[in-house]
């Protein structure tokens, strides 16, 4: 019998995140595999990602995984404190809802000058973040991954260079109804 859905009840506990404007909580750059720096701003190119990510140089590298984001809310009820935040990988903590129903592919994020697209590329667990939160961790996200609620977070392209600072606002670019491409 699948008992996942009692992770439901986890993810409903939360506080919620808003739908349309949102907020960068932390920057995380990723020098090298295990390595962490928190930079109060980075600097993004739709052909190197964040500059300094060792993404550049990752033989999975895809432009659909350039830059990872996940919920401060979720992250932090399976981190166990704001210092251990960062070794989730993830590049930009965010406040904002992340969901498949308010963020489906393609839907863009402009964030400082720069501007993502959501990728349709899945952000799973992986082995690191299971050693680093636990076996419990990776069930209650994976659960919310299942029903849409992208509790691993996103992933996204970079589409247009530029900086993103820690405070900056997040605005998810929605179509108009009526408007044409």
């Amino acid at each position: 019998m699948d008992f996942s859905f009692r992770f439901d009840r986890w993810f409903e506990r939360l506080t919620p995140s808003p739908r349309d404007e949102g907020v960068v909580e932390r920057c995380v750059v990723r020098p090298s595999h295990g390595a962490r720096t928190t930079p109060t701003e980075i600097r993004l190119t739709p052909e190197h990602g964040i500059e300094g990510d060792r993404w550049s140089s990752d033989e999975h590298r895809r432009p659909g995984n350039q830059v990872s984001l996940i919920n401060v809310h979720v992250l932090r009820s399976i981190a166990g404190g704001d210092e251990r935040m960062a070794l989730s990988g993830d590049n930009l903590h965010v406040d904002l809802d992340l969901s498949e129903e308010n963020l489906p592919p393609g839907t863009q994020l402009s964030i400082g000058d720069v501007l993502l697209a959501i990728s349709t590329d899945p952000h799973r667990p992986c082995s690191q973040f299971r050693d680093r939160f636990g076996v419990g961790s990776v069930k209650r996200v994976a659960r919310a991954d299942r029903v849409g609620r992208r509790g691993r977070g996103v992933l996204a392209q970079v589409i247009r260079a530029g900086t993103i600072r820690v405070g900056d606002k997040i605005r998810v670019l929605r179509e108009k109804p009526g408007a044409s491409s």
